[in-house]
């Protein structure tokens, strides 16, 4: 994948007719606070940069990957009353941050997608998460990767199960 254009985002929103707003990535970010090395990604969380989004009418989380990748601890499922500490660990984060994206932007349409190849636990706990929050979990599969990343061809197949997911 070398071109903007390659990416399943700009391949979605170029088919649907969107316009993007914001693209919030960051490379080798984690939902948690936790990051590789056992460094701490606070600065760079998902749960740090749901705030910055503007004002969107959909919001499309694609994360969890690196979160699952690097081991983060899992944590206890915690739907409130969240402390700094605790979102170091991967449930309470989600949770943080699917209950945020629904209270800073009750009028956008929210979307997770679960990436393939995450370990069971993180996969399992998105998915609950999400049906706990009423938010879409879109679950990809077959995406074809080099090292880990969707190849050109994976990054057409997640637009296409997004594009349908989105669809229903």
């Amino acid at each position: 994948v070398n071109a903007v254009n390659q990416m399943w985002w700009h391949q979605l929103i170029s088919g649907m007719g969107w316009r993007l707003c914001r693209n919030n990535s960051y490379s080798g970010a984690t939902i948690s606070y936790t990051g590789y090395s056992g460094n701490d990604y606070s600065d760079r969380s998902f749960i740090t940069r749901l705030h910055r989004l503007g004002s969107p009418d959909v919001i499309l989380v694609f994360g969890g990957t690196n979160d699952s990748w690097i081991g983060v601890p899992l944590g206890a499922f915690q739907f409130g009353g969240w402390s700094k500490q605790e979102l170091y660990t991967f449930r309470p984060a989600f949770c943080y941050l699917m209950a945020q994206l629904r209270q800073l932007y009750p009028d956008a349409r929210i979307y997770n997608i679960t990436n393939t190849q995450l370990s069971a636990e993180v996969t399992e706990s998105m998915e609950r998460i999400c049906r706990y929050y009423g938010i879409p979990n879109i679950r990809l599969h077959d995406i074809d990767k080099q090292q880990g990343h969707p190849s050109v061809a994976g990054m057409k197949s997640i637009c296409e199960q997004v594009w349908q997911a989105i669809k229903e």
